[in-house]
């Protein structure tokens, strides 16, 4: 079969009524993320020509989210009434490219990865198929609509709990939410559904309405049922949540990622980890950051869009964002890198250092009780404790550079814009505002003042 179009509706009409948020369901959090998010970061990966998702319930609170994603090639479409599955599609199908492939997802099933949702799609075309549907045989089948085969094991319906008998009940090959279909079958075929005694037009009643057509109805299992939970319940969504971070441990078991604590460790959706790091309790990981091989990041660290280098050690209580770490480096503890910094290889970033978008060289030392802001540093360097360059003028932020070599003194004060030589010093306690010429000491003292027989103050 010739490969077409991909569209994808997602449907996110539901109320999380059962949850009494009073909120749309997909705009719940799991871990830091929306079960919305989760959706189109792994389905934006397909590179769809078009994600169609169908609002409902609140819908403006999920367009302003999703629009604020900034994916492109998302449509809305809406569902004003809650008529069921196949009244959800049937909105959507005007933006639906008739020479396509639907991908056809529910909105509250988080765990549905790339991985799965390829082999689905390889599937389909493999078999030259009209309708394929994703099943599963699950611990447990309460809830889900059981898929009735014939004596030659074709699919031949799918039935929902609710209007299962006796005997169908006990069938534990279940549907478990993806559906492929062909979208010009999907759209000639879609109206022929009826309402059934609930009121709803059930989108699985097309299996046998594609089936009596003469289409190609087949079923692809899903060997891991975990990957189609969904989160209907106070319970699915507790459990959601440990799962979450069950799917997180698996993944850093595969990779050779050790944690010390699974249950504190938060990693976001597009974050990266190298094999052979090691990663200390209560750490949060977000954005698009990389951590290279042998990194080792300690407790109580927060890093978002940054990458950490090969072998660096991120020390307790660091906060990294949006910045890039070099090689054998060390940052912290208590350190805070702030926006638009870079520490080359080597380098040593001490306690209690914040750095404001500023460049250090490799083999240059800030080892405690300094801020550098706005800064370039040579290689080399080592900065004493308590040294501050006084970037902002109460009006304009200024430059300091400081060129490789150089050696500041504890407690000096930069007065930028200001330029230090390659291979100068200056004094400990030392004020200066202006450029220092390589191999130069500057120093500036104040006279040093006793007044004998001093009396503080009394205090009132």
């Amino acid at each position: 079969m010739t490969k077409k179009k991909l569209n994808i509706i997602l449907l996110c009409a539901g109320k999380s009524s059962r949850l009494k948020f009073n909120l749309p369901k997909v705009i719940l959090p799991i871990n830091g993320k929306t079960l919305i998010e989760r959706s189109l970061h792994n389905l934006n990966q397909l590179k769809p020509d078009k994600i169609i998702i169908v609002a409902g319930f609140k819908k403006e609170l999920v367009i302003n989210l999703v629009n604020n994603l900034k994916y492109e090639s998302i449509d809305f479409a809406y569902q004003k009434n809650q008529l069921g599955t196949g009244d959800a599609v049937k909105q959507s199908l005007r933006k639906v490219d008739s020479n396509s492939v639907s991908l056809i997802l529910n909105g509250d099933t988080p765990f549905v990865d790339l991985e799965t949702i390829k082999s689905a799609l390889s599937f389909y075309y493999k078999n030259n198929s009209d309708f394929t549907i994703a099943t599963s045989i699950p611990s447990s089948s309460f809830g889900y609509g059981r898929i009735l085969r014939d004596n030659e094991n074709q699919i031949l319906d799918i039935v929902e709990e609710r209007d299962c008998n006796s005997e169908q009940r006990l069938i534990r090959e279940v549907n478990s939410g993806l559906y492929l279909i062909n979208s010009s079958s999907l759209k000639k075929y879609i109206n022929e559904i009826k309402k059934n005694k609930n009121s709803e037009y059930y989108l699985t009643d097309l299996v046998n309405i594609f089936i009596r057509k003469g289409k190609k109805v087949h079923s692809i299992p899903i060997k891991d049922e975990r990957k189609f939970v969904n989160i209907n319940t106070f319970d699915d969504y507790k459990n959601a949540h440990d799962l979450d971070r069950m799917f997180i441990y698996e993944e850093c078991i595969k990779n050779n990622i050790s944690l010390e604590d699974p249950n504190s460790f938060q990693k976001g959706l597009d974050v990266k980890i190298s094999k052979n790091v090691h990663i200390g309790p209560n750490v949060i990981l977000s954005g698009s950051t990389v951590l290279k091989e042998n990194v080792r990041i300690e407790g109580n660290s927060y890093i978002k869009d940054s990458t950490v280098g090969k072998g660096t050690v991120i020390k307790p209580f660091t906060s990294i964002e949006s910045s890039l770490i070099g090689s054998s480096s060390q940052v912290g503890p208590f350190s805070n890198i702030r926006p638009e910094s870079t520490i080359e290889n080597n380098v040593k970033i001490g306690n209690f250092v914040e750095l404001k978008k500023s460049n250090i060289g490799s083999k240059s030392k800030v080892p405690h009780l300094s801020y550098i802001g706005d800064t370039d540093m040579g290689s080399g360097v080592n900065i004493g404790a308590g040294t501050i360059t006084c970037n902002y003028d109460g009006f304009d932020k200024h430059k300091t550079t400081i060129e490789d070599n150089v050696f500041v003194g504890s407690d000096t004060m930069l007065l930028a814009p200001i330029r230090l030589g390659a291979g100068s010093t200056t004094g400990a306690g030392s004020i200066l505002n202006s450029d220092l010429p390589k191999n130069t000491l500057g120093v500036t003292r104040i006279k040093e003042k006793h007044i004998s027989n001093w009396k503080r103050r009394p205090k009132k």
